[in-house]
């Protein structure tokens, strides 16, 4: 059986990208033989995702930070040992900053290396930027979200470069019924996940007998709850620890809320999607615009705009009727664009390319 091996920095957080590393890897695996390398300390029990039992993990046990002062060498010639020794058919580079290593560890094995990046090029500095747009020359393909991203990466000339959306499999789960007046926000709290602007957002949000429930952990916490206090909401809105039966999370709630300031293709949403719910969000870069069919299966509100983010709520959320109706055709379309099955083809289709 041929051999895929997908190449991380650490599998430790409970965070979008690396779920969707493990997500891929169970997927691919009911076709190939594959490895996870993991540049960070691995251990099983404090990994937050299930792991197929058929899927070797590898650690190198270091840390790719510690290692750019030494140039990534060790790490290199790790890789190199390993894609020597396993000889797979194809390498995922899992974000495109990893390219540094995985591409000269490499060179000359007529490896299929693939860089799957999650962000906007146009995501954090502007140095990351310039990477993101040279590291798609040193790799066989790009595969990156949307078709926004897309767009973006060829605008700076980057050559290979494909769009594969993430899939998810918590549509096998009952959807929510969207019987309870509880509006939910999932997400690490941190600045790109805007949830200091949710919170001023509800303070102005006319819901009676709604609660605003924000699911997460991170740094940016404490700040937040604080400022729920200062704003007086601190009696309409629950905050609850990350955890990972998340479709519970969606079953006892009746609409999404997204207020991010930047996204790549957001999993939660599509989640939402699939568990019957409706959503709506900050028209933030860049994928809300296409998972959202805007006054279908949800609604979209200028990125960063407080006050039109809590007028829609307002409207939205007095209307249950309708948000029965677009968390179900949400459901529909999500199962329609991005069920495993969907996706699967195009993986296979360019890693046999």
């Amino acid at each position: 059986m041929n051999k895929v091996i997908l190449v991380c920095e650490g599998l430790h957080n409970r965070a979008g990208i690396e779920r969707m590393t493990v997500e891929l890897a169970n997927l691919l695996s009911e076709e190939f033989e594959v490895i996870i390398v993991v540049i960070d300390p691995f251990s099983y029990e404090t990994c937050p995702f299930m792991i197929n039992s058929g899927i070797k993990v590898v650690s190198l046990n270091t840390s790719f930070m510690k290692s750019l002062k030494n140039f990534n060498i060790p790490i290199i010639k790790s890789l190199r040992k390993i894609f020597k020794t396993e000889r797979p058919k194809a390498v995922i580079t899992v974000a495109t900053p990893l390219v540094r290593l995985t591409a000269p560890a490499c060179l000359g094995l007529k490896i299929r290396n693939i860089a799957w990046e999650h962000f906007n090029i146009y995501a954090g500095s502007r140095k990351g930027a310039a990477f993101k747009a040279i590291a798609p020359w040193f790799v066989k393909n790009t595969v990156v979200l949307t078709e926004e991203d897309e767009k973006d990466y060829r605008v700076n000339y980057a050559p290979r470069v494909v769009t594969i959306p993430n899939f998810t499999t918590i549509g096998n789960n009952e959807p929510s019924a969207c019987s309870t007046k509880v509006l939910l926000a999932v997400g690490r709290h941190a600045n790109q996940k805007g949830f200091d602007l949710l919170i001023q957002a509800w303070a102005k949000t006319d819901a009676p007998g709604w609660v605003l429930r924000i699911v997460g952990s991170g740094d940016d916490k404490q700040k937040n709850e604080q400022l729920a206090k200062d704003l007086g909401v601190w009696d309409r809105i629950e905050f609850i620890e990350a955890h990972p039966d998340i479709a519970k999370e969606f079953q006892n709630s009746s609409c999404f809320v997204l207020s991010s300031r930047y996204e790549g293709l957001v999993l939660v949403l599509i989640e939402a999607k699939m568990m019957g719910l409706p959503c709506i969000s900050f028209d933030c870069p860049n994928s809300p615009r296409e998972v959202i069919r805007n006054g279908l299966d949800g609604w979209l509100v200028p990125k960063e705009d407080i006050d039109a983010l809590a007028k829609e709520l307002s409207l939205r959320l007095s209307d249950p009727e309708a948000l029965k109706k677009a968390g179900k055709a949400g459901r529909e379309d999500a199962i329609k664009r991005y069920s495993p099955e969907a996706i699967k083809n195009q993986w296979l289709k360019i890693i046999d390319k």
